[in-house]
């Protein structure tokens, strides 16, 4: 019974690492962030490496765009309010420090919601960032070091992609700029 167990344990630990890597929780999150480092490398931009601390700032922001349609607009619609501004007033640059991530030199969000097929996949994603220019420019940052995916598809319908990207700071450094930018898949 007992070797049974462990086999079993054995199987889904393989099996999660097979689903998600550093940054992200999910395959579709994992290919996003594959996409995002293709066009980084296209910019002549080195990758930026998954971190799961800013994939904590990203999901805890995606979950609150999520819960609070009334507050952000519903998934696939012009948001009602800056999409970058929590409901509890944060920012990107509080949301990663709060994960975790810190001390921050650099930080920058994207934000795509889409409210169902042919927009609620990873490449529409993509493309439509890459088609807006705030959206391509924190992208092709090549100051950015890490990045972190929060991605959910309530219903496997919606679609709500947040990426956090940030650089740390040295032991003395200060926080040098920023950069936002959301999107709707009309």
């Amino acid at each position: 019974m007992m070797r049974r167990l462990t086999e079993a344990l054995v199987i889904i630990a393989s099996s999660a690492l097979l689903v998600a890597c550093p940054g992200t929780s999910s395959v579709p999150g994992k290919n996003l962030l594959t996409l995002i480092n293709d066009k980084r490398a296209a910019a002549g931009c080195a990758e930026v490496v998954g971190n799961d601390q800013l994939r904590v700032a990203a999901e805890r922001h995606a979950v609150d765009i999520r819960d609070h349609p009334g507050h952000f607009g519903a998934p696939g619609t012009p948001p009602l309010n800056d999409i970058h501004t929590g409901t509890d007033g944060s920012n990107p640059g509080a949301r990663i420090a709060a994960a975790g991530y810190s001390p921050i030199s650099l930080w920058g969000e994207i934000v795509y919601t889409a409210s169902g097929a042919p927009y609620n996949t990873e490449q529409a994603t993509i493309d439509w960032w890459m088609n807006s220019p705030p959206h391509r420019a924190n992208i092709q940052n090549c100051g950015f070091k890490n990045a972190g995916v929060g991605l959910l598809y309530p219903g496997g319908v919606q679609w709500i992609a947040v990426v956090d990207f940030a650089t740390p700071a040295r032991a003395t450094g200060t926080m040098e700029g920023r950069g936002d930018s959301g999107g709707v898949a009309r």
